[in-house]
């Protein structure tokens, strides 16, 4: 049986979510005026917009509109302040946890990743183009593929990811991650190295 606490906080959850939804029903409306190939960009505004509500009151908000908007969005999760997701397409399990100020990719998060503060999820390393040098890296396109971080995986401050990490992994702060982790490593540098097995 749940707590009174847990039944608080599923009755906050609730009445935050029926405050959310006409928001949710606005992005959707303007996704579908705008068409498929803005509709990650109509998103990412309005997940701008949510990551600017402060304290307690933001993450009870941010947990209602990524609940009500993403296609997987788990149990009593936190988005901290600031936190930007660039793509719709991301799944959330349960407990997870995203510090202040990062930046999420299209990403799969396994139930109980804990993510520090401003650390950032790319969608891969081919994003950019570059190979013709008369032609703006603007304009030669690129790949977006969906990175998996593991279940009870922990990234510290200021991690930036661009490949996949298995489950049970430790990320050191300030690591960049540009080739898949295997399960239960600590890792850490510039690029990420695999110091040692959990």
């Amino acid at each position: 049986m749940a707590s009174l606490f847990e039944q608080l906080k599923d009755l906050g959850n609730g009445a935050v979510r029926a405050t959310v939804a006409p928001l949710i029903a606005a992005m959707r409306a303007e996704q579908a005026l705008l068409g498929s190939s803005r509709g990650d960009a109509v998103f990412q505004s309005y997940s701008q917009i949510m990551s600017l509500v402060p304290g307690v009151q933001g993450e009870y908000v941010r947990r209602a509109f990524y609940a009500l908007s993403l296609p997987r969005c788990g149990r009593d999760f936190t988005v901290g302040f600031g936190t930007v997701f660039s793509k719709q397409q991301v799944e959330v399990g349960d407990r997870v946890y995203i510090g202040m100020h990062c930046t999420i990719g299209n990403v799969v998060l396994e139930d109980h990743v804990t993510i520090g503060s401003n650390v950032d999820i790319l969608s891969g390393t081919a994003q950019h183009n570059f190979d013709d040098p008369d032609v703006p890296i603007q304009d030669q396109g690129g790949s977006f593929v969906t990175i998996r971080i593991g279940a009870n995986s922990w990234l510290g401050n200021g991690t930036i990811v661009m490949a996949d990490i298995g489950p049970g992994c430790i990320v050191g702060a300030g690591s960049v991650v540009v080739k898949p982790l295997s399960d239960r490593v600590i890792a850490a540098g510039n690029p990420a190295r695999v110091i040692r097995e959990r």
